[in-house]
């Protein structure tokens, strides 16, 4: 089973000159909340090159990624994808930073997404999601309301 949450409080609407801003935060944030899902620490591995993409979609709209993974010996570690919709030359576009833990017990599976809206001159985040899957998701959800500030119902 698998349980999703969005937020769109303060931390996830704020707005930082660039994803590298924000990107180590959110690497963190994943790597703690993993232990939820797998006593073992994801632990820093070794940081890979970067991987860059791109398509065109049915609409004629150009997707930029880059991936760059961080993963031990083991193959665990942190994967973290940026897309960039590039629909109006000079911006403002939507994009997103993902920030996968890769290599969990048990299956489980653990992801957060920071969506955005990227001008030339600001980075403004519009909403925050976590995906969690396996045993203790719900203290990962608990760990996004609590640092998202996600009302409890």
């Amino acid at each position: 089973m698998s349980d999703y949450e969005t937020a769109a409080g303060p931390f996830a609407t704020r707005i930082v000159e660039t994803l590298d801003a924000v990107e180590p935060e959110l690497v963190t944030f994943v790597r703690t909340w993993a232990r939820y899902l797998d006593a073992r620490d994801l632990a820093e591995g070794t940081r890979g090159p970067k991987e860059r993409g791109q398509w065109v979609d049915d609409d004629g709209i150009t997707t930029y990624m880059q991936q760059v993974e961080d993963f031990d010996a083991d193959g665990r570690g942190i994967r973290t994808i940026r897309l960039l919709r590039h629909e109006v030359e000079g911006g403002p576009n939507e994009g997103a930073l993902r920030v996968i833990a890769i290599g969990l017990a048990n299956d489980a599976k653990l992801e957060l997404r920071w969506n955005v809206i990227v001008s030339p001159e600001e980075v403004r985040g519009t909403s925050a999601e976590l995906t969690a899957e396996g045993a203790g998701r719900e203290q990962c959800i608990a760990a996004f309301r609590d640092q998202f500030d996600v009302p409890t119902s």
